[in-house]
């Protein structure tokens, strides 16, 4: 039995140690003796770590000895700046999702490991310090503390002392980024458009190998969230310096991945270390000192070799080559999604892992469309993270021109391939974590953070007068589900159907939307996946409010299979297909507009061709354009899917299809009586006073799916005698709250002596 109440480590001021600084900015960059020289002086403490749950301290992370499983939420105490702060963590099981691979060499040939979870150590955390707004830490515990703490203020860096052995409770420093006494400068001159218009390769989106399966994100994430799979690439020059040890370049990627995610959670941006490759004999590309030589290079590498293989959506290389001019990083603006330039080069010029994060942080808020920061550029600190170099004043904070150059990028759909959330790895159940999973009735976070009346945060079983603690439909004031007809989900467009809570569950039944094929923007298009988009709804996606789908005579260019008139372009093997006749509507899009500016991908790297025909006397415009949105996007310059190609036919998959091939085997008998539409599972969605299953007798409204569109309580039926011509009677009229709905229905009867007419 340990203690029940945490040690603190005190620090004393002795413990402070003072280095002289003399050394050049150029020499350091290439200095990988212990960060304690990369500093004017630094703080000795030795952290104490307490489990969150069993409030027991703990000499490791790890659950047992010779365990790679790691404790899910800790508190450590450290001291800080010279006070002591109390950090809780949890670990960051998003960092590695479940298509985690790690690429080596052997024999001159590239070897891929997909390790199991008891394969793979995972020890990084991330957390903030306790009661200190905008704080923030990204701390792992494999081999001894190492990490990054922002206290609210300014960032600070924690490395193992030189004696320590990995001991998490042993001699560790702590650096203030103030002490440090490096520059370093950022290779990015502009937008670099001139290197990307040069490039006048034709390139078109193809389909990837790539699962786009959804699942739950991270803690804080929401339906605006975005999800970079990253891949780190390490040269031979840094895995020699790491003395060749693979474990722990592949723990050194973690630490620098886990460090960005850190820095990009405030934009809603998290990280998922896809993959990690290690040159271990020799590397792969040509590296110069000249920053773009190499990254002309590793783009190039990242194309033909890395995303063919082991798909990403960026891909970032760490080398130990020394670029000139004291740079330390390169990339090019706004690619973040595309297949052809999504990538970066970044020096690993410090044994500081908070340092080199920074940096690969930076040049990935390149790839995001960001430019250096000007010095009209409103920043929390002196610096922020794109200033153009770094100081004494670490930039931990994005600017207000990033943001608004991040936003403009979304806004040009460049975070297409950002919206899956990779599944994780490591996903066991935890009590704690803020999940509800097996063998849990409830999850509301750690006993000292939940504010949920309902659930027993010790033991993540609901309160004996509870039968719900979470979900859309659950009503937290009572503890019990939501009556029967409030809304949970709203339908989002003319395709989509609302959801309703069902009073028996506390969760909102999953999203339904009409039926493929259902006619939609006046008769120009049919729903398709829940969206209506018609030829000129995606010429405005693409050339803004002027656009719209040009002559259809444009399209029998199509039949051509080039750069100004295909069904689809492969990228992988650079072949155009060409449409049959019977297709060309559903091929490449050809607008017209008044603006030739590209709004919807970016515009340097799309292919943009424009051609006429002559019709009756007129010439008419045919413009096109390819877009690289990425291998796991269709192009947009495409039609879409569900846009009319024909009377009764629609495109699907660049295909001019039937609608009545493309709807399921529907159930929805007598075509909802007139009284509703068929939904995405082929049953009737009906109007509100009318009830499912096939909408003819009086009801709440819905379908079995998404629940009664309204209470059953709120409307009484009152059948009231009517005379019929011809005999027979029945009437009933179906009282809502604030009006009636009257619904007749004459029912005749034969009566003795008559005849029919």
């Amino acid at each position: 039995m340990g203690p029940l109440a945490p040690e603190v480590s005190h620090v004393a001021p002795e413990s402070t140690i003072f280095l002289s600084a003399t050394s050049s900015p150029m020499k350091r960059a290439t200095d990988f003796s212990h960060p304690s020289s990369k500093f004017s002086r630094f703080n000795v403490v030795r952290p104490s770590i307490v489990h969150s749950r069993t409030k027991r301290l703990i000499t490791t992370t790890r659950h047992n000895q010779g365990s790679l499983e790691h404790i899910y939420d800790i508190s450590m105490t450290v001291a800080i700046a010279g006070k002591e702060q109390i950090l809780d963590l949890q670990l960051n099981r998003d960092l590695i999702p479940k298509n985690h691979f790690i690429r080596h060499q052997e024999n001159g040939l590239p070897v891929v490991q997909n390790p199991a979870p008891h394969e793979l150590e995972l020890c990084h955390y991330y957390g903030d310090i306790r009661g200190v707004p905008g704080s923030w830490a990204a701390i792992s515990t494999c081999n001894g503390v190492r990490g990054m703490v922002h206290d609210g203020n300014r960032p600070h860096y924690i490395e193992k002392a030189p004696e320590n052995d990995g001991d998490i409770t042993g001699n560790h420093l702590v650096y203030d980024h103030q002490d440090l006494v490096a520059n370093h400068t950022c290779g990015f001159e502009g937008t670099s458009h001139d290197v990307l218009e040069s490039i006048e390769r034709v390139n078109v989106v193809a389909r990837s190998k790539r699962s786009p399966q959804l699942i739950r994100g991270p803690y804080n994430a929401d339906k605006r969230s975005r999800f970079v799979e990253l891949v780190l690439v390490v040269d031979f020059k840094l895995y020699e310096g790491m003395n060749k040890n693979r474990s722990a370049v592949h723990n050194h990627c973690k630490d620098i991945a886990n460090i960005i995610n850190a820095l990009f959670v405030p934009l809603n941006i998290f990280i998922a270390l896809v993959g990690v490759v290690v040159w271990t004999e020799f590397d792969e590309i040509t590296l110069s000192t000249k920053g773009d030589t190499t990254l002309t290079n590793f783009l190039h590498y990242r194309r033909e070799t890395l995303v063919k293989n082991q798909p990403n959506d960026n891909a970032q290389l760490l080398t130990r080559v020394q670029f000139e001019g004291g740079v330390v990083g390169k990339a090019l603006k706004g690619p973040i999604c595309t297949y052809e330039f999504s990538g970066g080069v970044s020096m690993d010029h410090s044994t500081v892992v908070g340092l080199v994060a920074t940096t690969v942080a930076h040049e990935m808020g390149h790839n995001f469309g960001m430019e250096h920061d000007a010095a009209s550029c409103e920043c929390p600190d002196d610096r922020c993270i794109m200033a153009a170099s770094s100081s004494s004043t670490m930039p931990t904070h994005w600017s207000s021109c990033s943001l608004t150059y991040l936003a403009s990028a979304f806004e040009h759909g460049m975070d297409y391939c950002l919206r899956n959330r990779p599944e994780r790895l490591f996903d066991p159940p935890v009590c704690g974590n803020g999940f509800v999973e097996l063998g849990e009735q409830c999850d509301c976070g750690l006993k000292d953070r939940c504010n949920n009346p309902c659930c027993n945060a010790s033991t993540c079983m609901l309160h004996s007068n509870a039968s719900c603690a979470t979900g859309e439909c659950c009503n937290l004031s009572t503890c019990h589900p939501k009556t029967a007809g409030s809304m949970c989900r709203s339908a989002d467009h003319e395709c989509d159907l609302p959801e309703y809570c069902t009073g028996e569950s506390e969760y909102c039944p999953n999203d339904v939307f009409k039926m493929d094929g259902e006619t939609c923007y006046e008769g120009k298009a049919f729903c398709y996946k829940g969206t209506c988009r018609s030829h000129t709804d995606q010429c405005k996606l693409l050339w803004g409010p002027s656009g719209k789908s040009s002559d259809m005579k444009c399209y029998y260019m199509n039949t051509k299979g080039s750069r100004h008139g295909n069904c689809g372009y492969n990228r992988l093997n650079q072949s155009y297909i060409k449409c049959f006749d019977e297709h060309v509507y559903c091929g490449m899009l050809h607008c017209m507009h008044l603006s030739e500016k590209l709004e919807f991908g970016m515009e340097s790297v799309a292919i943009l061709s424009h051609s006429f025909i002559n019709k009756q006397g007129s010439v008419i415009p045919c413009r096109t354009a390819i877009v690289d949105l990425g291998l796991n996007e269709v192009d947009p310059g495409l039609a879409p899917d569900g846009a009319k190609c024909a009377e009764g036919k629609m495109c699907v998959g660049q295909r001019c299809l039937p609608v009545g091939s493309l709807k399921v085997d529907s159930k929805c008998r007598n075509n909802c009586n007139g009284n509703g539409v068929c939904n995405s599972l082929g049953h009737c969605h009906c109007n509100t006073g009318f009830a499912p299953p096939d909408c003819h007798n009086p009801g709440t409204g819905g379908s079995e799916d998404s629940g009664p569109a309204s209470q059953p309580n709120d409307f009484s039926t009152i059948l009231k005698p009517l005379n019929c011509m011809g005999g027979g009677e029945r009437h009933f009229a179906l009282r809502i709250k604030g009006g009636f709905i009257e619904m007749m229905k004459c029912k005749k009867h034969d009566f003795p002596g008559s005849t029919g007419a």
